[in-house]
């Protein structure tokens, strides 16, 4: 019989540097790159501002709504095969863009990029990062996740520019085939389901269930989650928060280019968005060492509902760089956190499917959020009603997690970070 070792701390970390490589590549085409996507289909007349923010809402729809049958297959699966089939979706959609020229084709567009970025990226990316650390979970899931945001700081000026320049059906060849690349080599090269694949144990923990294992373990901890308060409480407030921050993420860009429009000043507000997401992962490390999960992501969301506001109110450059500065700092955060509390309150054997669901019932904020905005901005020719709104739903999701509880007895202590 195979005894499993302890992993070396470089195989754990290399696991972790090909997901930070993977979100890069993943986030930095999709979810910062919304904006721009939305932007370059309006300007080029295809569709109405209306018409662009509803189909831009079907990313994270799709994305959130297929992440429960993503996570079954996860806890099933070989995690690399999951995420070879969401890269292949990626690129088909980014392939098609020149003939997106209907309203069915361009929602069609948006949910297919949607469902292959859950297959290729958060879900099995957080799930291989979560079985790999026990301790130290919280800071391989944070640098991990930074990858997210970084992706907007390398990737989405760039590419603005390379739209601006060949057009949104000439880039799009380059974008699918980066897409394929990015996530595709490290999947194969570097990453494994589970460290007993490979004969080792995760960092700080016993040997890790194997997977065949794992799936049949993993129900009842399943089951006796739905009962729990924690867990659907925690659902709404991350429901209200992904409504907030994905309508500012997806409205920003365009923000930029309504009140000045310069490809290269809008793509530089998104890069300083994320830029404020990477500086804060960091500082999120050591808060997370002194406050508890419960209370960091309500001072995440009540930042938030200061400084969405302040973006669509702002007058000049530096009130709009504060909140934006502001709104940056909180979203790849709040993102992580909604990962980290699902692994520390009820561990591994059921991950994929619990943050699956928890996705699932997120998503039913995305539908609304950039939609909302989009139907605001609309009706009155201006940003400050609709950021404002995305204020007052970030702060909503404040109250609810204020009412989720303390964090499952049976989850026992965090993983330290």
């Amino acid at each position: 019989m195979l005894v499993a070792m302890r992993a070396p701390l470089s195989r754990p970390w290399a696991i972790v540097a090909a997901i930070f490589l993977i979100f890069t590549v993943s986030s930095g085409l999709t979810i910062y790159c919304l904006s721009v996507y939305l932007h370059a289909f309006v300007a080029g007349g295809r569709f109405s501002i209306e018409e662009a923010s509803f189909a831009s809402s079907t990313f994270m729809a799709s994305a959130g709504l297929i992440s429960f049958v993503i996570g079954r297959l996860v806890d099933r699966h070989d995690v690399r095969l999951v995420m070879s089939g969401g890269a292949a979706l990626m690129a088909i959609a980014l392939l098609t863009v020149p003939w997106v020229d209907t309203l069915p084709r361009l929602f069609a567009f948006h949910i297919v990029l949607g469902i292959g970025f859950a297959g290729a990226a958060l879900l099995p990316g957080t799930t291989i990062v979560a079985r790999w650390f026990v301790t130290g979970r919280a800071t391989a899931m944070t640098v991990a996740s930074t990858g997210n945001s970084v992706g907007a700081i390398v990737l989405t000026p760039p590419v603005a520019m390379l739209i601006a320049a060949l057009g949104f059906d000439g880039a799009s060849p380059w974008l699918a085939l980066l897409v394929a690349a990015g996530i595709l080599l490290p999947t194969w090269l570097v990453l494994r389901s589970w460290p007993a694949d490979i004969g080792m144990e995760p960092v700080g923990g016993a040997p890790a269930t194997p997977q065949s294992t794992a799936s049949t373990d993993g129900d009842a901890v399943f089951s006796a989650t739905l009962r729990s308060r924690y867990f659907w409480a925690a659902c709404a407030a991350f429901l209200l928060g992904m409504a907030a921050t994905v309508g500012g993420q997806t409205h920003l860009f365009n923000l930029m280019m309504l009140r000045e429009p310069d490809a290269a000043r809008a793509g530089a507000a998104i890069a300083v968005l994320a830029g404020a997401s990477v500086a804060a992962r960091f500082v999120a490390i050591w808060l997370l060492a002194r406050m508890s999960n419960h209370a960091f992501v309500i001072l995440l969301l009540v930042t938030q509902a200061a400084a969405l506001p302040l973006i669509g109110m702002a007058e000049g450059d530096i009130a709009l760089l504060a909140g934006i500065v502001m709104f940056g700092a909180t979203i790849g955060n709040f993102v992580t956190m909604q990962s980290l509390l699902v692994a520390e309150a009820f561990g591994t054997p059921a991950y994929a499917r619990l943050y699956g669901l928890t996705r699932v019932v997120s998503t039913f904020g995305v539908l609304f959020g950039p939609s909302i905005m989009g139907v605001l901005q609309a009706a009155h020719q201006d940003y400050a009603g609709a950021f404002l709104a995305a204020g007052v739903l970030a702060l909503a999701g404040a109250g609810a997690m204020a009412l989720s509880g303390p964090m499952p007895v049976s989850a026992g202590k965090p993983a330290p970070g």
